[in-house]
């Protein structure tokens, strides 16, 4: 099931409930970037060295920096007096401390970053107390993007954000992670074989892709990167109705959100526009800009 069959399911089935059992027959699997399906496959408490794998493959971590455990932690942080709380999709802290935020993005808005930095200063606040001094621990910031965030940068899937200084770094213990899920399927799909991606973090998102595509996965690979039951756990039988159709209401919301989004408005036609003649190779992206009166900043930061 990718994820516009998703959406089309979502929309349908919000409406005509009795439906899902026709999608049943339809996909073999789930969605696995929707909020509640990701938290199921992912921060399993009963499986938690599939969540040390996965995040060792995706932040690429290897021998003595590897993650050995990962503790799940509180997803929400109440806000003080008039704050904002911060609803994290999954969060924890590995053996030695370091915190972890794992966020999926479903929708472009502008002001994504923002929340994350938001989101980021929040952990960062909690893990000092009064007697403590600010040596403050490693984090790790994750974020999946289901759709682009950064067209003019095609070539490029992965954006490793840290603090520098004159172009050097400043600050070690900040690592923000933003992986475009499906421009990596678009590089992978266009770069001859023998010249592919091959680490670990490419490897897990061609899992997930698999899983997108129903097509079947290596259980050697599975077996390194995640485990054996990851396939079992992302096929549709193995949730109830109920759980399925909380899910579709809770994505519903997002979409409702996407739809009326006064950030998003009027400019998104238009740089979908441009993202299309630029991938296209019919225009430069200043020429595109220039012509259909794109904002340049705007498109840099879109997903569209």
């Amino acid at each position: 099931m990718s994820r516009s069959d998703f959406f089309a399911m979502v929309k349908d089935v919000h409406e005509h409930p009795e439906r899902l059992a026709e999608y049943r027959k339809i996909y073999k699997n789930v969605y696995p970037f929707s909020d509640g399906i990701f938290k199921m496959l992912i921060a399993n408490e009963a499986k938690p060295e599939r969540t040390v794998k996965f995040l060792n493959a995706m932040l690429l971590l290897s021998g003595e920096n590897a993650i050995k455990s990962f503790t799940l932690g509180v997803p929400e942080n109440p806000g003080v007096l008039d704050d904002k709380s911060p609803i994290f999709d999954i969060y924890g802290t590995t053996e030695a401390g370091n915190p972890i935020l794992i966020e999926v993005q479903q929708n472009f808005n502008t002001l994504f970053i923002d929340r994350l930095i938001y989101y980021t200063s929040r952990v960062v606040s909690r893990t000092v107390k009064k007697s403590q001094d600010y040596n403050l621990p490693r984090i790790y910031v994750l974020s999946l993007l289901t759709e682009n965030q950064f067209p003019l940068e095609r070539n490029t899937y992965l954006h490793h954000a840290q603090l520098v200084r004159n172009r050097r770094m400043f600050y070690e213990k900040l690592d923000i992670y933003l992986v475009e899920i499906e421009k990596f399927f678009a590089i992978d799909d266009r770069t001859p074989p023998e010249s592919r991606d091959t680490t670990d973090r490419a490897e897990m998102l061609r899992i997930f892709r698999n899983v997108l595509e129903e097509k079947d996965i290596s259980a050697e690979k599975l077996q390194r990167l995640l485990d054996k039951e990851f396939a079992k756990d992302v096929s549709l039988k193995g949730y109830t109705d109920e759980t399925l159709l909380n899910e579709v209401d809770g994505m519903t919301d997002i979409l409702y959100e996407k739809q009326g989004s006064y950030l998003q408005g009027k400019a998104d036609d238009r740089k979908e526009v441009a993202k299309i003649l630029i991938e296209a190779g019919i225009l430069t992206p200043e020429k595109a800009i220039s012509l259909l009166h794109v904002n340049k900043r705007d498109l840099q930061s879109s997903n569209k």
